[in-house]
C-alpha cells in the first residue's frame, strides 16, 4: 500500500516527538495538560521577628516554609512593598521551600506561594499579608545654631568677601540673594566648634533657574582674604548647573536640592580640635546668568 507525502510526514513528527520527550523536563502549565500534577499544597506557614540590621536600624525578618511534598518539582516565592504592590517586574524567585525576607519598612506586605509538579503543572497559588509595625527612628537632637542672623537679620554679622566684579549679594528682610552674570562673591561669618564634636549644615535655597552657575559652600579654619578666590577645605555642598541642578526653578535645602555629590565631601563634618572655623558661601557663574538664588534658614549645629 502506497503511503502519501502528508502521512509520512506525520509518522515522522510523532517518532520525532516521542525522541524529544525521553530528555524534556516539565513544563509550567496552569490548565489542559492532563500531565498535570494533582493535589500539590501551595500553602506555608511565616513566622517573624524584630531586630536591628548591620547598620543599627530596625527591621522585621520574615521566615516562610512551603511542603516538602516530594512530588513538588520547585516552589516559586514573591513579596511586595511596604503598600501591598508587587510591581509590573516582580516575577517571583524560584527556589525550595523555604525563603526568608528582611522588611526594613513599616506597613503591610503581601507573600505569595506557588509551586510546580515534577510531572508538569501548578498548583493554585497561597498569599498570607503581613502587616509590619517597626518602631519610629528617634529624633536626631541638636544643638543650639551656631550661625548668627540665619536669615539675616543683622546684615553686619555676614561679611562679603569680594572676588571677581560681575556678582554681587544684597541682604532682603528674612533673606540674602546673589545676583549677576559673570564672575563670582562670597558671604562668610566665624564660628567656634570644639574638638570630637559632630556638626551638620544646611540652608534653604531657592531660585528661577540659572546657566553656567556654581554656589558652594566651605567650611575652614583658613581665613578668607579680600579680592581673593576661596576654596580652603574643597567644597563641603553645592548647587552645580554642569552638574544639572540649579537649571530650572527650584526651592528647598540645599541637601536636597544639590548635585555632583561626588565632587563635594558632605554637610556633616568633625573637628580634631577646638577652634575657629570660617563658614562661607560662594556663588558665581563664567560668562552665563546666575539670575538670582536665595538663600535663607542657614542652619550649623552640633548633632547631639
Amino acid at each position: 500500500m502506497k503511503i502519501n507525502k502528508i502521512m509520512r510526514n506525520s509518522c515522522i513528527a510523532v517518532i520525532a516527538a516521542a525522541f524529544s520527550l525521553v530528555s524534556c523536563t516539565p513544563d509550567e502549565v496552569t490548565e489542559g495538560n492532563p500531565l498535570t500534577q494533582s493535589n500539590l499544597d501551595a500553602s506555608f506557614t511565616s513566622t517573624s521577628v524584630q531586630t536591628v540590621d548591620g547598620s543599627g536600624a530596625d527591621v522585621e525578618v520574615v521566615s516562610v516554609t512551603g511542603s516538602t511534598d516530594p512530588n513538588i518539582q520547585y516552589h516559586i516565592w514573591r513579596v511586595s512593598n511596604e503598600n501591598g504592590e508587587y510591581g509590573n517586574n516582580n516575577f517571583g524567585t524560584k527556589g525550595g521551600n523555604t525563603m526568608q525576607y528582611t522588611l526594613d519598612e513599616s506597613g503591610t506586605y503581601k507573600i505569595e506561594h506557588r509551586v510546580v509538579g515534577r510531572i508538569g503543572g501548578t498548583n493554585s497559588v497561597t498569599e498570607v499579608i503581613v502587616t509590619v509595625a517597626l518602631p519610629e527612628p528617634p529624633p536626631v537632637e541638636e544643638g543650639p545654631n551656631l550661625i548668627a542672623s540665619p536669615n539675616f537679620e543683622t546684615p553686619s554679622d555676614w561679611t562679603v568677601l569680594n572676588i571677581t566684579a560681575g556678582a554681587a549679594w544684597t541682604f532682603n528682610e528674612g533673606s540674602a540673594t546673589i545676583s549677576g552674570t559673570t564672575g563670582h562673591q562670597a558671604i562668610y561669618q566665624a564660628i567656634q566648634v570644639e574638638a570630637g564634636k559632630t556638626y551638620e549644615f544646611d540652608m534653604n535655597v531657592a531660585g528661577p533657574g540659572s546657566a553656567n552657575t556654581w554656589f558652594e559652600v566651605y567650611v575652614s579654619p583658613t581665613a578668607p582674604v579680600q579680592n581673593n578666590d576661596y576654596s580652603a577645605g574643597g567644597k563641603r555642598i553645592q548647587l552645580n548647573t554642569w552638574a544639572g541642578c540649579a537649571t530650572s526653578a527650584f526651592d528647598g535645602l540645599l541637601s536636597d536640592e544639590q548635585c555632583g555629590e561626588g565632587d563635594v565631601s558632605g554637610n556633616v563634618i568633625t573637628f580634631e580640635t577646638s577652634q575657629t572655623v570660617y563658614f562661607l558661601i560662594k556663588c558665581g557663574s563664567g560668562d552665563g546668568n546666575i539670575n538670582s538664588i536665595t538663600v535663607s534658614n542657614v542652619t550649623f549645629h552640633e548633632v547631639l
